[in-house]
């Protein structure tokens, strides 16, 4: 079996290479996608952290001995805040905003996973774009916090969020108690455990702290810091939802548990001087999700009280109108005044109260409103604040003047080293004469101009790096577009032979002297200066491509003769202004999923409009045709899945493809009995279909009677993703039969994964995909009977198909196999978004959080349907002898044209679905180009390889078919 599995792999690699001599093309083609994915991490998302500055610290004694932080992970501003009927979920903390301290809304920086969350308050730096595929558990680069500028920190919580913190900590003063990693299960019936957890730990540690001399004197001094993490309410609104009791109840719990904290400490300490802040690192939308930049996801509520805090104030009493909208009035909180900040800004708030330098990566500004200091303390405070904003400026704007040659370098002219010293001495005047209001608004014009200056020397590469590559995405088109014309085209053939020692264009001198000095300037850029060695590749690449298209072009030449020579330079125009909207299309159906049924009515209407066709059998395919693209273009009208699980939906989807599934075998039957060419493997499939059926209806019952994950559930959903991958080696190579095995298998972990219409989504396209290779294997074999695809097998691919010349329907098979694969992602949404993240979505294989198992569950669901289509396309390929090879290039073209668009539209600012959204359309139009060779082996695979030797006896290959005629289309 493996001796065979070895001779199979080998036999692909070269037909699908065209052989060794054409191997280079495919090296060289994944070398170049290799280096334009890896660039935009490069360009767009590369760390903004600097390292080497000094810290900053405010010579005054500090406001408090002690702080006590604590973080409920995914509460809401308004949850919490709420007041309806004069009742409140969380009485202590109210009281607390009434009579002790200040309080407002945090405003998150989206993305608003935990990990970036925690970061932004503990750090004062939003999310390293970096880190945008390290999920919560890592971070790529070190980084300073207020827990590692105190003089010890104690931790209680998660395990996912503390070791980040405790693993840049040198002095070992970071200590962390944790619960199993087992305990966050999504189904569990009460996530407000962990809450509990950490109040009973922390009143445990004080116990013992009071019978342990040592650390009793470590907690008695100055500077500590307490990090309490709750993530039970992130827990239970990811499982039950914000507006469920389960959610509120632990408001509740949360709210008990600080004011026992707080008496635990004021008891323990007994000097007033313990300061103390609560607030969240997210909210949460009503369905339980986060970072699609919704304000219940991006607001969070903040409380500050206790030693060097300010106490409430009167909004009347101030000149200034207090931050209002209308929920003010809703929360009944009117009468005391409300000071809002950005997330990063907490931390320059706590490293001021107890005196300790602000985390030298920080970007946030200290809020002197929440200070209840001297005036003297807050504009020291904030002075010092700008001084850790300035190193950070000074530190990348030496690194960049270091690196750059002075031909090159253009400084940032607001912020000259004479405009910071005389900014610094002014500040220093105002505070040497009590000007403090003047001192502190000469620090906010700093730090506001040091902000704008590390924007300026973070991007300074951008532009030069984004041409190159824009250049480079340019020449690698044409490459590929001359490739096509001089090997895979009757262009040549046509004007008389090959080019070979032929000069039937002269190459332009003009464009030979712009390539040399384009790459003499690009190699004196990078040679004297202190570049990567990634912009190596990022600015010679281009270069590289563009002297192979000035060497290769003459086919571009030739053929604009032959269409001038026979008056078809309108007809040639016309054909290639539709491709260009035809991928266009593709590109809005990215931000407008409906432009994806504006092209399935076109590629519906497509028999219609280029066929005649006669008789009964042909108008019956044609309307099939039809309806099966409008029933896949409502899906892009509907809700996107992620919202609110659903499961009956996904159990009537599964009955109704095993029902289908019946109806197909009994088509291929004939005169009835066991279809020789469908394997019985298939009805083994369909009975997993069902199995999979209940399994969803049994583990949502499960989970919805607080039962948790029952383990046969579990066992039996990871054993028929096993068999998913197996049962199709055991079918026949017949094609319609391997072809509806594959179709099941993959349905099974598909429906397991389900938590909506995407069942139905999946019926449809497969439906869909049975009648393209119908329509493709009618029209291409001039009248053959359909009836012959019952016996056809996969037999020997012909190798003499790569020889065929490229008609015009090649191109529409080769956009057609790009529009499928794009309405495989995004028919039910934007499913590659990380916003689509829901825990609901893996129930039937885990609950327990764990980030790479879930994280890799879907993306095999997101993969599923990608390679549905790719099955249905090869076997359109091998059955009407398509040159596969050429038409890859064609896909290449394609995609690459699309990914040029979304490589300009990439962001770096906004909520974590605009970004997570922008990245995802460029990953998926680069990845579609970088792993579909590997997707296409995978589908030969699971279509043309058998574990048992031969064929079963009956199969019969295909006749030739007939494809010289002359296309319409």
């Amino acid at each position: 079996m493996w001796r065979d599995l070895r001779q199979w792999y080998i036999k692909r690699l070269v037909c699908v290479c065209g052989g060794s001599g054409k191997m280079w093309m495919f090296a060289v083609g994944f070398m170049v996608h290799l280096i334009f994915f890896m660039s935009v991490f490069d360009i767009y998302f590369r760390t903004p952290l600097s390292h080497g500055m000094t810290p900053h610290l405010h010579h005054q004694h500090p406001a408090a001995h002690r702080l006590v932080l604590i973080v409920a992970d995914g509460l809401r501003a308004d949850a919490f805040y709420d007041y309806t009927n004069h009742t409140t979920r969380a009485p202590f903390l109210r009281s607390v905003i009434e009579t002790q301290g200040t309080w407002g809304v945090s405003h998150t920086r989206v993305p608003t996973e935990s990990r970036p969350g925690h970061v932004a308050i503990i750090a004062g730096f939003y999310e390293d774009p970096s880190a945008i595929a390290k999920g919560w558990k890592e971070n790529p680069v070190e980084f300073d916090s207020v827990f590692n500028e105190s003089r010890h920190t104690w931790c209680w919580g998660s395990p996912d969020i503390l070791p980040m913190f405790a693993a840049g900590a040198e002095r070992g003063h970071i200590e962390t108690f944790m619960y199993k990693a087992e305990e966050e299960d999504f189904a569990s019936s009460d996530a407000s455990k962990l809450d509990k957890w950490v109040f009973e730990h922390v009143r445990e540690f004080f116990k013992e702290a009071s019978e342990d001399v040592r650390l009793l004197e470590q907690i008695r001094k100055d500077r500590n810091i307490f990090f309490l993490h709750l993530l039970g309410l992130d827990t239970n609104g990811h499982a039950h939802k914000p507006h469920s009791e389960e959610y509120l109840k632990n408001i509740e719990i949360v709210d008990e548990g600080v004011e026992k904290i707080v008496k635990l400490f004021e008891d323990f300490f007994k000097d007033q001087k313990t300061a103390y802040i609560f607030t969240s690192d997210h909210g949460m939308t009503d369905w339980g999700s986060h970072g699609a930049g919704d304000p219940s996801e991006t607001e969070t509520p903040v409380v500050a009280w206790g030693a060097g805090l300010a106490l409430p104030k009167d909004p009347s009493q101030f000149k200034d109108k207090m931050i209002y909208d209308a929920r003010v009035e809703k929360w009944g909180l009117s009468h005391v005044r409300r000071h809002d900040l950005h997330q990063a800004d907490i931390a320059p708030l706590m490293a001021s109260i107890i005196s300790i330098p602000i985390p030298v990566n920080n970007v946030g500004i200290l809020h002197v409103e929440y200070l209840g200091t001297s005036d003297e303390y807050k504009s020291e405070a904030l002075f010092a604040n700008a001084r850790q904003m300035l190193a950070q400026y000074q530190q990348k704007r030496a690194q960049k003047e270091e690196e750059t040659l002075p031909i090159f370098y253009w400084p940032y002219t607001l912020l000259t080293p004479d405009r910071e010293l005389e900014s610094l001495a002014t500040i220093r005047n105002h505070l040497k004469r009590g000007h403090y209001e003047d001192a502190n608004s000469e620090s906010l014009h700093l730090i506001s101009m040091t902000q704008h200056g590390m924007d300026y020397y973070h991007n300074y590469d951008r532009l030069a790096l984004s041409i190159h590559i824009a250049l480079g995405f340019l020449g690698w088109i044409f490459l590929m577009i001359c490739h096509l014309l001089r090997d895979h085209s009757a262009v040549l053939r046509m004007a008389g032979g090959t080019i070979e020692g032929r000069r039937v264009w002269r190459s332009s001198v003009l464009m030979a002297v712009v390539l040399l000095v384009w790459a003499i300037t690009n190699l004196t850029k990078l040679i004297g200066q202190q570049h990567p060695w990634q912009h190596y590749l990022y600015l010679m690449t281009p270069v590289g491509l563009w002297v192979l298209v000035h060497q290769r072009c003459a086919p571009l030449r030739v053929a604009w003769l032959l269409v001038s020579s026979f008056n078809m330079v309108w007809e040639v125009a016309i054909r290639i202004l539709f491709i260009f909207i035809g991928i266009e299309i593709l590109v809005m159906a990215f931000f407008i999923r409906p432009m994806l049924s504006l092209g399935l009515l076109c590629i519906g209407l497509w028999p219609v409009i280029m066929y005649s066709m006669q008789g009964a059998v042909e108008h019956s395919m044609r309307l099939v045709w039809i309806g099966a693209c409008i029933l896949l273009a409502s899906f892009t009208y509907m809700p996107v899945v992620g919202k609110e699980p659903y499961y009956p939906m996904v159990e009537i989807a599964g009955l109704t493809a095993f029902t289908l599934g019946g109806i197909v075998i009994y088509w291929c039957g004939g005169d009835g009995g066991l279809p020789r060419h469908i394997p019985s493997v298939v009805y083994v499939q369909g009975m997993m279909v069902v199995a999979s059926v209940y399994l969803v209806h049994s583990t949502a019952y499960s989970i919805t009677q607080k039962e948790g994950l029952p383990y046969i559930n579990q066992l039996s959903a990871w054993t028929l993703l096993a068999l998913s991958f197996i049962l199709p080696l055991f079918g026949s190579r017949n094609v319609m039969g391997r072809l509806l095995s594959v179709t099941a298998s993959f349905l099974c972990p598909f429906l397991l994964l389900c938590i909506r219409h995407e069942g139905f989504f999946y019926i449809a396209l497969s439906i869909a995909m049975f009648l393209w290779l119908l329509l493709e294997f009618y029209l291409a074999g001039n009248n053959v009977q359909i009836a012959m695809l019952k016996f056809a097998t996969w037999g020997r691919e012909s190798s003499k198909g790569g020889e065929r010349v490229l008609e015009w329907s090649d191109v529409r098979r080769a956009y057609f196999f790009l529009f499928f694969t794009v309405l495989a992602f995004f028919g039910t949404g934007n499913i590659a978004s990380v916003n689509s993240f829901d825990p609901s979505f893996v129930y039937c294989f885990i609950t327990v959080f764990s980030p790479f198992i879930m994280g890799s569950l879907l993306l095999f669901k997101i993969i599923i349907p990608f390679l549905l289509v790719t099955c249905f396309f090869h076997a359109i390929c091998t059955l009407i002898e398509i040159p596969t090879r050429a038409l890859f290039y064609m896909f290449l073209v394609m995609s690459d044209f699309m990914a040029l668009h979304f490589f300009f539209l990439i962001r770096t600012e906004g909520s974590w679905l605009d970004i997570g959204t922008s990245l995802s359309h460029y990953v998926i139009s680069m990845s579609t180009t970088l792993f579909l060779i590997v997707l296409l082996f995978i589908a030969r695979f699971v279509t043309t390889f058998n574990i048992e030797k031969s064929a079963k006896e009956g199969d019969c290959v295909l006749p030739r078919v007939s494809i010289g005629r002359p296309h319409r289309d």
